[in-house]
Parts: structure tokens; C-alpha cells; sequence
């Protein structure tokens, strides 16, 4: 041991005897043959660094890196920092010239005194050589480079110099680089807020990271930190009293070193972005700095929403027996969930729905535990199980979710709820810039991490049927205008049965304006409207407005047949907002290299998908719809909204798209596979109520208010119109609806008793004066013109069947 100590002596003063005896000439000769890197690439050398993504406040949502790295200035780097490391690592680092004799000499002779290698003698130059410059391998040649690179470094850069690069690259453990990165993970805030026991337990982190890790070990983190200490006052860097004060007081760490993500699924869409974009070595190694669109204030109001409304709609299909923990052979005493050691991170009030342990339950209610926290629920909390008694639903041991409610009253409500298996997304964007405030892709990432906002492929049902009023109106054709509402059979393929859309209810109307066949989502009429304008047309309208997937001309098309994303209904949506325009979504504004140098800017780019007034009239339209339609419960909100709602055959997929002035908001809910949301599971009952406590939080928020309203285009005129006949009002009309229209198009012809009269016969007689326009089919039988290639998008059950209105 002592031979390998005095010849590593040699070697570490072999450049300096041969530089002092033989000239720099020989020094540099010697210095080429052993391969010593050069030294002025420090100058230039970026150690790996975090790539940021801000959000639209200006706040970190997320960071990749594969060193978690943030480089800091000198100016940054606090004195109790400074001293703590030279006491720690390099007492006389502001006296050598980079390799330390006296130190390396006292260490040899301790060594030989106590006949054992335990006595450090690198310097913080030497390393910081070994760090960026060599490999880990020990061997002579090895530290004959570090020697030379050693000398080097202190020729070309300063004390300071190499001290900032030391700090900015030393690991701390943890996967934490540099002294920013660490002092974030373990305390919660930045290097210069460094207090002198945080910094002596830092700079104790240097030798041993894991093994003195806090979090892992923390009696030998604070054994090592009081080292420090120790030596900082036998240095004279701090007084006696300074470090008896120091060393008193405890290792406090940060509860949340484990950092969260906002937005993990709007995030992970940029990550892939980037990776493409950048490649790994971008991504994870040189700082990008992003800044996205992202509003983390409107992220949590959605998330929090969907996820209330999954809870919701899963305690509607019924309740699952619970994992039970003491079939694992767990003490449910003892069990600690890992969402606890988030909550006592967070700090804050507790999240709505939180795991717990049943510790036991009766007739009456049960003792559940969350943390170290027992609460007791009443039988009521377990009403909606349909079990007799509680302990009839669980027993001890159950893990459950335990779930506060606010009822109608304003009086809070705990319940025993379970985690849902129905899955949802949300998509929030902003009209005027196509900004995607908020993106939900599912309950929680941590369970599926496939992002069903963007990714997934669903049948939207009626929320496609405004695409078809739409084009009708670019038609020329207004809400006032009136269509039968009556069987009809479509042969798409004389070889094959007709395809024969119903209505929900199976009940029909007779003659109906667009506006009513609209708000009360009524199938045949959208059929008969989409072949009237031609289903080519339609699509090609959907397509304006941003729908990118395979649209095929079959009638069923207006029912919402075909799939598309959550995230192409909202940007199409948004259209209607904005008198016309398509502002293609937009997750990311700018990139920008860890030197501040943009690299990308993306900036709104609007596109004119309708014109103005074509945009307003079907707005109007869809403002109907939750006013007195199928989405009349969102009217209870009193702001300006306008929206449809979507429901797919066998009640598989769930929809509301709508829009307040600022934000179009798009809600899906279903199962990953094609399963039945239970009777009744319209998108009025199961999306709608999401996207009515998501338009709530923003204006908790302040971010909708009362006073927004639609901007109305030059060239639309609003005329007081019966909404049974679609003539214009009069005093006797007893459903008054106030309707938009392009100038020129609106009804001249008053409301009389002969409509009114005709209205209200079956609708088997008013077909028979009922005048069908040019190119509306006129009979209850209609052969397509030419079918499409490609096979025809057939309904689950049964194969002629329209979806529910909503």
C-alpha cells in the first residue's frame, strides 16, 4: 500500500521536475506522446445540460436530461458554498498551482504513519481534469495526463474560473449535476439561497454521493455534513460558535425533491417534438429552452375536471371489489401509499379523491386511514355501491379512493369512490392564436402514457353534424330553412340491404328547421341535409376547417361515422369562433439554445377556413344548442357559449365540443376498446358535465367572464324567427328564437296559421306538402349517385341505426 502511494508521489511530480529541469520544450515534447487533450477546448466545453419547457406564465413545467444540469455564474455561487468546498475537498486551492506537493507529501507520510491509503490529495483542478478530459480508469498514464492537464488549466483560466466549472460539474448524486441542479433537488430553491449547513452538506456529497446521500442515508449525510463543519472552523472559514450553531441544527430537506411534471401529456407531445425536431443529443444534452403554450392555471382546472368526471362515470357502470392488502400479505396499519408522500410533498389542501385503507367497516359506516389521518364515513357514503350495508362493500384492508363531493346545496360530501377504468381527454385551445392552453390525454399518466387527445382515433357521432349545417349554409341555405324529418332508405349498393337512418327515439318530426333538427341533434334530417349539399362537399368543408383523417362519401358521414382526434374537433370548432378562421393548434411558441439564441418561433398563422358570416350563422346555431338543446344544462353558466354534443351507436364515445369567446374546449370519454358507457351514457350526461366544471374554474379564474361575447361580422342580420316553421315571428308564435343570417338570406314571410297547423300533424301527412328543394331527395327511398371506394363505415348495433341526439 505504501510502495503504490510514494510512486503515485512520483508520477504527480514527474511533469513538474521535467518541466523545471529539461524546459517547456521537453514538457510539451513528453506531453504530445502521452496523448494530453487540449486544454483550450475547456473554453468552449458545455457540460450536458436540462432542457426546459416553460409554460405560458413563464414557470418550469418539465425538464429532460440525461445530467439533471443548470449552469450558474460566480456571481451565483454563494461564499459559505465557496468555503465549505475548500475546506472539504482543497484547503490551499487559492495557494497551489494545481497540484498541491504539500499536500500530496503530508498525505504520503500520514499514510505510512497509519500504514494505510486513505489520504485524498487531488486538487480541484486535478478533479476537474480527470472529470471532463480523462476516463475513470486508474493507471500511470492516466495520472501523468491529469498532472498536464492540471498545469495547464491553472496557466489558462483563473481560480474563479475553475472553480465555477467545478461547480457546475461535479455530481451530487441523485442523478443531480452541479451545485444549481442539487441545491433545487434537496432544498427547494437555487444555489445562491444557500444556507451554511445546506452548503457543508453539498460540499460533504463530493466524495461518496450515494453513499452520504440524505435520502438514503441521512444519520451518514449529517455525520458528513458535520465533518464539514469541522473543518471549515479548524480552517478558520467560520468561528466556533458558527459551527456549534450549524451542527445543532437538523438536515431539512425538501419533502418534494421528486420533481412533477405539469401537463405530463402536453409535455411528453413537445418531448417527441423535440426529439425529432433535435435529435437525442438536443433533446437531452444541450439546455433547449421551450417555451410552449401551455397555461398551467387552465391545465389543472382540466385535469382535475376530466378526472372528477371519470370517477363520476365509472361509479355509473358499478362498483369493482377493491384490491384488498391483507390477501398480499400487507398490514394495513403499516402500509404506506405512495400518493401519501405526495400529499405531505404538496403541502397543500388535499386533492379531491385520495387512496385509503379500510381499517374496518359495519352496518352503520367504516374506519378508513389515509397517512396517519382516520376518517370515518357514514353508510351514505356508500349508497352509490348498491350494497346493503357498508361492510357488505368492503372490509378491512380494502384499499379505496376516498372522495369529497360538493352537493347542489354547497355542502361538501365524503364518499368511498375507485380508481375508473373509463378513460377521457380534453383539449382547451385558444380561438385567436390556436395556442393549446391545456391538453389532457387521460386519467393519469403514470398508468397509460398514450396520449388519447392527439392519438386516439374515435367516432365523434353528432358533434360531426355541424360540419354538415355548415356547408349547407356556404350554400347558401339558412337555420331557418326546413327539411322532413321522415324515414328514408339509401341504397349505397344494389347488392346490399339500404342503409336506413333512425332517430334515437325512433319518432319523427316531420317538417323541421335546421335550427331545431340542430339543437335537438335529429339523425335523418342531417342525413337528408348532407345528401342535399353532397357529401363531398361536406367533407371538403370539414377538411377547411382542419379534420385530416380518411372521410369517405357515405351518408352515414353526417352522423359522425368516421374517426377523428380530440384535438382536430377542437381546432375545427374553433372556427366558428373565430369568424372563420383555422389557427392550426400550436403546442410550442419558440425554442431558444442554452445561450438564448432562437432557434424556432411559431407564431399564430391563420388560415380562412369559411367566411365570416358563414362561421357566425352556424356559432348562432350551435349557441341554440345550449340554450334550449340537448346541451340546455350548460345555459345554468349564464356566459356566452355555444357547443354540440356526441354520441356514438352502443353509447362507446362521449363528446362535447363547444366554445366561450376565448377558448374552444373539447371533452371525449370512453373505454380503450369499443365498450358500452352504460344506458343512457350520452354526451350530455357524461362529457357535458365535464366541460361545464372546466368553463366554471376559468371563470373562478378570471379567465371567461360574464361580459365576453361573440364578435359579431360585418354582414350578419338577426331576425325574430318561429322556430317550429322557420318563418318569421309573429306575436302568436309560441317558440320566439332570435336567428343569425348572412344579409340577404334571412325569411321575408311571416308565421300564419296554415304552418302552424301543419306542424302539428304526424309526420307521415305533412310529407305531403312538404316542397323539397333542388337536388333534396323527394321520396322515402334514394339511390347514391356513385359509391366510394373503399368500404362503407358501418354502426355497430344495428347496422341502420342513427346515434343518440347527444
Amino acid at each position: 500500500m505504501t510502495l503504490r502511494r510514494v510512486a503515485a508521489v512520483l508520477v504527480l511530480l514527474v511533469p513538474v521536475a521535467l518541466t523545471a529541469g529539461l524546459g517547456v520544450g521537453a514538457g510539451f515534447a513528453l506531453s504530445r506522446a502521452i496523448h494530453v487533450p487540449r486544454v483550450d477546448e475547456l473554453a468552449s466545453y458545455r457540460p450536458d445540460i436540462v432542457t426546459e419547457i416553460r409554460g405560458a406564465d413563464g414557470a418550469t413545467v418539465a425538464r429532460f436530461a440525461i445530467e439533471r444540469r443548470f449552469l450558474v455564474e460566480r456571481t451565483q455561487i454563494p461564499d459559505v458554498m465557496v468555503k465549505a468546498l475548500l475546506a472539504a475537498e482543497d484547503a490551499r486551492f487559492y495557494e497551489h498551482g494545481g497540484i498541491d506537493l504539500i499536500r500530496i507529501v503530508g498525505a504520503a507520510l500520514k499514510d505510512l504513519a497509519t500504514r494505510r491509503l486513505a489520504q485524498g490529495a487531488s486538487t480541484l483542478t486535478q478533479q476537474l481534469a480527470r472529470s471532463v478530459f480523462l476516463t475513470p480508469e486508474k493507471s500511470f498514464a492516466r495520472k501523468i495526463n491529469e498532472a498536464f492537464l492540471t498545469v495547464e488549466i491553472e496557466k489558462r483560466y483563473s481560480k474563479d474560473q475553475i472553480l465555477t466549472m467545478y461547480l457546475n460539474e461535479i455530481y451530487l448524486g441523485h442523478g443531480n449535476y452541479g451545485i444549481e441542479a442539487a441545491s433545487t433537488w434537496y432544498f427547494g430553491h437555487p444555489a445562491r439561497a444557500l444556507t451554511l449547513p445546506e452548503a457543508a452538506l453539498l460540499a460533504g456529497l463530493i466524495q461518496r454521493p450515494e453513499a452520504y446521500s440524505p435520502l438514503r442515508n441521512p444519520e451518514l449525510a449529517r455525520q458528513r455534513r458535520d465533518f464539514v463543519l469541522r473543518r471549515m472552523a479548524e480552517e478558520r472559514l467560520i468561528d466556533p460558535e458558527t459551527r456549534r450553531k450549524a451542527a445543532a441544527e437538523p438536515v431539512v430537506l425538501a419533502r418534494g425533491a421528486r420533481e412533477s411534471t405539469v401537463g405530463p401529456y402536453f409535455c411528453e407531445e413537445v418531448r417527441q417534438y423535440l426529439e425529432k425536431a433535435y435529435g437525442d443529443r438536443g433533446l437531452y444534452r444541450q439546455g433547449l429552452r421551450v417555451d410552449s403554450t401551455l397555461d398551467p392555471r387552465v391545465e389543472t382546472i382540466a385535469e382535475e375536471a376530466l378526472r372528477w368526471g371519470l370517477r363520476r362515470q365509472d361509479r355509473r357502470e358499478g362498483f369493482r371489489k377493491p384490491r384488498n392488502l391483507l390477501a398480499e400479505g400487507i398490514d394495513p396499519e403499516r402500509y404506506r401509499d405512495p400518493a401519501w408522500a405526495d400529499l405531505e410533498a404538496a403541502g397543500g389542501p388535499a386533492p379531491d379523491a385520495v387512496p385509503a385503507v379500510v381499517l374496518s367497516a359495519s352496518r352503520t359506516g367504516a374506519e378508513v386511514r389515509v397517512g396517519e389521518k382516520t376518517i370515518s364515513l357514514p353508510a351514505s357514503a356508500f349508497r352509490w355501491t348498491r350494497a346493503e350495508t357498508p361492510a357488505r362493500a368492503v372490509k378491512r384492508g380494502d384499499l379505496v379512493l376516498v372522495e369529497t363531493l360538493v352537493r347542489e346545496d354547497g355542502k361538501a360530501e365524503t364518499i368511498v369512490s375507485q380508481e375508473p377504468l373509463v378513460e377521457g381527454a380534453v383539449v382547451v385551445l385558444e380561438n385567436g392564436t390556436g395556442a393549446v392552453r391545456a391538453l389532457v390525454g387521460g386519467y393519469d399518466f403514470g398508468r397509460s402514457k398514450f396520449d388519447r387527445a392527439t392519438q386516439a382515433l374515435r367516432q365523434v357521432g353528432s358533434a360531426f353534424k355541424p360540419f354538415v349545417y355548415l356547408a349547407a349554409i356556404e350554400e347558401g341555405f339558412t337555420p331557418a330553412d326546413t327539411v322532413l324529418d321522415a324515414p328514408i332508405s339509401i341504397v349505397i349498393d344494389p347488392k346490399k340491404p339500404p342503409y336506413q337512418p333512425q332517430n334515437y327515439y325512433r319518432k319523427y318530426s316531420g317538417i323541421v328547421t335546421y335550427q331545431h333538427a340542430l339543437e335537438q341533434s335529429i339523425n335523418v334530417p342531417a342525413v337528408r341535409v348532407d345528401l342535399l349539399v353532397g357529401t363531398r362537399r361536406v367533407i371538403e368543408t370539414a377538411r377547411r376547417l382542419g379534420i385530416r383523417q380518411n372521410l369517405l362519401a357515405y351518408p352515414s358521414l353526417a352522423l359522425g361515422a368516421f374517426e377523428v382526434t380530440p384535438l382536430e374537433m377542437a381546432a375545427a370548432y374553433s372556427v366558428f369562433a373565430n369568424q372563420g378562421l383555422l389557427f392550426r393548434p400550436r403546442l410550442v411558441e419558440r425554442v431558444r439554445d442554452a445561450d438564448g439564441v432562437v432557434l424556432e418561433e411559431n407564431g399564430p398563422e391563420p388560415e380562412e377556413a369559411t367566411s365570416p358570416a358563414s362561421a357566425y350563422v352556424a356559432l348562432g346555431m350551435l349557441r341554440g344548442v345550449t340554450q334550449r338543446g340537448t346541451a340546455a344544462s350548460a345555459a345554468k353558466l349564464g356566459l356566452a357559449l355555444a357547443g354540440k354534443t356526441g354520441t356514438t351507436n352502443d353509447t362507446t364515445d362521449a363528446w362535447f365540443v363547444g366554445t366561450t369567446p376565448r377558448y374552444t374546449i373539447c371533452v371525449w370519454v370512453g373505454h380503450e376498446t369499443k365498450k358500452s358507457l352504460g344506458p343512457k351514457a350520452t354526451g350530455a350526461e357524461v362529457a357535458l358535465p365535464v366541460w361545464t366544471r372546466i368553463v366554471a374554474g376559468l371563470e373562478a379564474a378570471g379567465l371567461v367572464k360574464e361580459a365576453d361575447d361573440y364578435d359579431v361580422p360585418a354582414g350578419v342580420v338577426f331576425v325574430p324567427v318561429d322556430l317550429a316553421t322557420g318563418y318569421r315571428a309573429t306575436p302568436g308564435c309560441s317558440k320566439i328564437v332570435l336567428m343569425a343570417f348572412a344579409s340577404g338570406t334571412q325569411p321575408t314571410d311571416f308565421c300564419g296559421d296554415r304552418p302552424h297547423a301543419v306542424s302539428t300533424l304526424p309526420h307521415y301527412l305533412q310529407k305531403a306538402v312538404y316542397a323539397p328543394k333542388r337536388g333534396e331527395p323527394s321520396g322515402t327511398s334514394f339511390q347514391l349517385p356513385d359509391v366510394p371506394p373503399g368500404p362503407a363505415p358501418t354502426p355497430p348495433r344495428p347496422s341502420s341505426e342513427g346515434g343518440p341526439p347527444g
